[in-house]
């Protein structure tokens, strides 16, 4: 093939792939660089209301084909069934203004579902920790009791923790609103904790489950404790959520290396579809072509929708070392939990609840891990710490949920 030919067919590919194909994949897609260029913000959140209102129909249609005493006896037969694998706790507060929006419901549908169908842990039990200082006014999880358990802080607690060497922290009633965040968190693990499930996961109300994420979470713990060489038995957590807008390609060393890296797999695949040519005088054009080509398509597409690719199978999820932000869905092996809070009593006038955790495994140098791409997805646009503050709507474009 002659140069000049495989110039013609390398430009045609570029022009196809660059004006027909990806600007319109890219208007489509969140965090690409072309979505806020051809989507107005007003009408993303719009959307991304319009997908909650469906997600919370579907949640209510969900629970509307339960029995209620079968489902929530599902849970208590298996807290009386000896040896729990897994808890989850679902940390709820009213959202005063937006109590409408049904994160709760949605959060609870969707883990309940996964773990009724759940084969990889066998014993399993599910919760709402009401932390909302009225307690009966938290009508969206009243609404849920009778469905699946619900305990509550401001009201009886001492039945489930009554020897807590930090009960008394739990009695108070006048903080800020972070020190309650940190408190609210420790009742919550340590109430989960006390059930001695040999796992916790803390998830807050307003994140969803994605289908998978019990089935990857129990092979990278596998992994991690017997696959390893040399296996890690003493991780300390599992992040299963970290904000997408920090996930994309950037000017740190680790996100350089991965974007040479594709470059790399560009020059590999077109080089090796023209290697059973007599003549490779031109190869490297398509070495460089080829390096191009990738490249540009990841820039464009962004980090956070190549990760997508890894969902393919369970296997290709990846676990990288934690970063300190952000508690939507936590992972807990039970040895590290008594220490977490023992910790957490005497920081949580200090720090946010996550800065606070992060410091707590600095501190004694342990390890944990952040798992990429999401296993949850974060639903909460309106937050319940900030009044009328609403968060970039792109983050909550969420296909297929």
């Amino acid at each position: 093939m002659r140069p000049f030919k495989v110039l013609i067919l390398q430009l045609l590919l570029f022009v196809t792939t660059f004006i027909l194909i990806i600007p319109p994949l890219c208007i489509k897609l969140p965090f690409s660089k072309f979505y806020y260029v051809y989507n107005k913000k007003d009408d993303v959140s719009k959307k991304a209301e319009l997908l909650n209102t469906k997600r919370y129909d579907r949640s209510l249609s969900y629970f509307g084909a339960l029995q209620p005493d079968s489902s929530r006896q599902f849970y208590l037969d298996m807290e009386k069934s000896g040896q729990l694998d897994l808890v989850v706790t679902i940390v709820s507060v009213k959202r005063k203004d937006h109590e409408n929006l049904g994160y709760l419901t949605q959060a609870v549908a969707r883990m309940d579902k996964l773990l009724k169908e759940d084969t990889f842990f066998k014993r399993k039990f599910l919760f709402i920790c009401n932390v909302d200082q009225n307690p009966y006014g938290h009508e969206e999880a009243k609404k849920l009791e009778k469905y699946i358990p619900v305990t509550h802080r401001f009201h009886n607690f001492t039945t489930y923790l009554e020897k807590s060497p930090h009960k008394s922290l739990y009695q108070q009633h006048s903080f800020d609103t972070y020190q309650k965040e940190t408190i609210d968190y420790m009742f919550c693990l340590e109430l989960a904790h006390s059930m001695n499930p040999d796992y916790v996961l803390m998830m807050e109300d307003d994140t969803l489950p994605l289908p998978q994420s019990l089935e990857v979470v129990n092979f990278k713990v596998k992994w991690l404790t017997s696959f390893r060489n040399p296996p890690i038995k003493d991780f300390a957590y599992i992040k299963l959520y970290y904000p997408p807008k920090w996930q994309g390609f950037a000017n740190e060393v680790k996100r350089i290396l991965e974007v040479v890296a594709i470059g790399m797999v560009g020059m590999g695949c077109f080089v090796l579809v023209f290697a059973f040519r007599k003549k490779r005088s031109v190869q490297h054009l398509f070495a460089v072509f080829g390096a191009i080509y990738f490249v540009l398509i990841s820039l464009l597409l962004d980090r956070q929708n190549i990760l997508e690719l890894r969902r393919l199978a369970s296997q290709f999820y990846s676990l990288n070392i934690s970063p300190g932000c952000c508690t939507p869905a936590m992972f807990y092996p039970k040895w590290v939990i008594p220490e977490l809070l023992k910790y957490l009593a005497g920081a949580n006038n200090k720090y946010h609840t996550d800065i606070a955790i992060y410091n707590f495994i600095t501190s004694q140098n342990l390890t944990a891990y952040q798992i990429e791409p999401n296993l949850f997805v974060h639903i909460g646009m309106y937050t319940s710490i900030h009044k009328n503050s609403r968060k970039d709507p792109q983050e909550f474009i969420f296909f297929g949920t």
